[in-house]
């Protein structure tokens, strides 16, 4: 047999043998990582699709008859259940009411984006407000300024967008350190520039 004829024969058989051993060795990793994983990747799909099938049968369960949900202490999966409130309404109605206060009134909730006052009107008797809100928010005036490095979270509370969570956080950052300018208020979750815009006029900075 030629010697160049011998070469090639040669080097395809050593080709296929790595071939053969790169898939072995391929399959064996791919089947150890696999089991490895296997348990723990399906319990966590099963115990996720309970809770989605959990969630989905809780917020599709109609109310009995003369019951009453309380806006500002349910949870979104609770408020969605009220006719005309789907789960984007439900999210907003939480969201306000963090950022903005309680509501006292059915008529209150007609701030929540998404909510009109036909909304209000079919939903207003199967809401419960016998529950004292806790904490006091006071009504403010245009002529209000709100020093932000001296005000507690009652007066910030005054502030148009501003609930009790949010005044709560402004308060902790600016224990952390004086607000310099309005724009310092970026500085707190939850307040972008649209929120500045809109205090701005509202509040004030005095050195501390």
């Amino acid at each position: 047999m030629p010697d160049p004829e011998s070469r090639a024969l040669a080097w395809a058989a050593s080709f296929l043998l790595l071939a053969s051993l790169a898939r072995v060795g391929w399959v064996r990793f791919s089947g150890a990582t696999s089991a490895l994983g296997k348990g723990d990747v399906a319990s966590s799909v099963l115990d996720e699709s309970r809770r989605e099938l959990s969630e989905r049968e809780a917020r599709s369960r109609p109310l009995a008859q003369g019951e009453q949900i309380d806006p500002n202490r349910a949870s979104a999966t609770e408020l969605d259940r009220l006719p005309g409130i789907g789960p984007a309404a439900a999210d907003a109605i939480v969201h306000s009411r963090a950022l903005e206060g309680p509501f006292r009134h059915p008529q209150d909730l007609a701030r929540v984006r998404g909510i009109g006052p036909s909304t209000v009107a079919r939903i207003a008797e199967h809401l419960d407000f016998s529950t004292p809100v806790l904490g006091r928010v006071r009504q403010s005036t245009e002529a209000d300024v709100v020093d932000l490095n001296r005000a507690d979270e009652d007066a910030l509370q005054a502030l148009p967008g501003v609930g009790p969570a949010l005044a709560r956080r402004i308060v902790e950052v600016r224990a952390q350190g004086p607000f310099r300018s309005v724009e310092d208020l970026e500085r707190v979750r939850g307040i972008g520039p649209a929120t500045v815009e809109r205090l701005r006029g509202r509040v004030t900075v005095a050195p501390r």
